[in-house]
């Protein structure tokens, strides 16, 4: 039975993947006037003339068709992955000082040029996997780089972790938005999360001491210093040594680290870590199920345990980490109700967040999942990361599985 529905998860990541997902993204979000992909698209699947390109969206095309050509072999996807590379190339990269511009303009001028932690973490996961995908040498070359220059200007010594955003000389400044709420929450949870995987992208691809060693040291902050143990849910936002500053808790983070932590103490390949983080993944992945699934599968976003509110959308990424999540908590442990779960939340995908008229995926609805809360399928974070990488899991895990 396990096997049964282990077996139609697969088939619904394939269908979505390759009949619908990496499709909608080949045919609508390509910029064959301006280069590279359009900054954003709206849900009638129309480009919004003008709109800038930001890091992170830029950064993350680049992973999804590599990963799409590693896993699948279609050479139509590694041409999408070179364009997105490319592009990424010729206009985010600092040639002065290193790393990646914020935004730049329909044309590809720079707008912003402050480094975005958040933004070059994606940066280091996509030019990983390139390398990965293709061998591509250059790629790997500034991934480490954008690592160097992180653990040079950005990395907090006495504390642990990174700040959240710099100048474009790397100059620290606390007043620039990152992934952070006030200039109060020094770390977030969210960029050193986004860390831990771009590390283990790269650790995939240069395993040498030193990437070994950053990788080991992201993975023991983040089940040391941002897991709150006695409730199995990631602290949000810290000041500098590590005191939360908000209680909330974020059920869609909670789940994908769940999977992410224990990618990471796979790869790392050491006892040692991959006992420091199963049982507090397993645990996260419990509170997940009992605290955040609601009854028609979908996996609420935000929870304030102080006011008991609860955000009013339904988001597609939550969905997304929690059927990896939850897939990930029933290979651990054998428990049924796991995999179920999984199964449940890509139900409630496949009827709420696929268009099935238009193509492509929804990214916010309503709380009762009837309608879109935002008019866009594609623009500065929403892209095929999250969804894409979802069925990507889903399929290398079942061909383990059924080997």
């Amino acid at each position: 039975m396990q096997q049964e529905k282990f077996k139609k998860l697969y088939q619904m990541a394939v269908d979505d993947l390759t009949g619908n997902l990496l499709p909608w993204w080949m045919q609508y979000s390509v910029d064959e006037e301006n280069g590279g992909f359009y900054g954003a698209v709206t849900n009638d699947n129309v480009p919004e003339a003008g709109h800038s390109k930001f890091i992170t969206l830029n950064a993350r095309l680049i992973w999804t068709f590599a990963s799409a050509y590693r896993i699948l072999g279609d050479e139509n996807y590694l041409r999408y992955a070179k364009r997105a590379y490319d592009y990424f190339l010729a206009h985010f990269y600092d040639r002065e000082h290193g790393g990646w511009y914020s935004r730049v303009d329909e044309k590809g001028a720079v707008l912003d040029d402050n480094k975005y932690i958040y933004g070059n973490a994606f940066a280091i996961y996509g030019l990983s996997e390139y390398c990965r995908a293709t061998g591509d040498q250059e790629a790997l070359r500034l991934a480490v780089e954008t690592r160097d220059c992180l653990e040079k200007y950005v990395y907090d010594p006495e504390y642990k972790g990174f700040y959240e955003s710099c100048r474009a000389d790397w100059t620290v400044n606390p007043w620039g938005k990152g992934m952070n709420r006030s200039p109060f929450d020094v770390k977030t949870m969210n960029t050193h999360l986004h860390l831990l995987e771009a590390y283990t992208a790269l650790c995939r691809v240069d395993d040498s001491a030193k990437t070994r060693n950053s990788l080991r040291q992201q993975l023991y902050v983040m089940l040391n210093k941002i897991v709150d143990h006695d409730i199995h849910h990631y602290f949000y936002f810290q000041d500098r040594a590590w005191k939360p500053t908000t209680p909330e808790i974020s059920f869609g983070h909670d789940i994908e680290g769940s999977w992410l932590m224990m990618e990471t103490a796979e790869v790392l390949g050491e006892p040692e870590a991959h006992r420091a983080a199963r049982d507090t993944c397993v645990n996260i992945a419990r509170a997940c199920l009992e605290q955040g699934q609601r009854e028609d599968g979908a996996m609420l976003t935000e929870y304030d345990p102080r006011t008991g509110h609860i955000t009013p959308a339904i988001s597609w990424w939550e969905q997304n980490e929690a059927v990896v999540g939850f897939l990930n908590a029933w290979e651990m442990t054998g428990e049924e109700k796991f995999l179920d779960a999984s199964l449940h939340c890509f139900d409630f995908i496949n009827k709420r967040f696929v268009d099935h008229e238009k193509g492509g995926w929804f990214s916010i609805l309503d709380f009762a999942a009837e309608k879109p809360r935002n008019p866009y399928k594609c623009n500065d974070g929403i892209c095929p990361y999250h969804n894409g990488r979802m069925s990507f899991e889903i399929i290398e895990r079942y061909r383990r599985y059924d080997k």
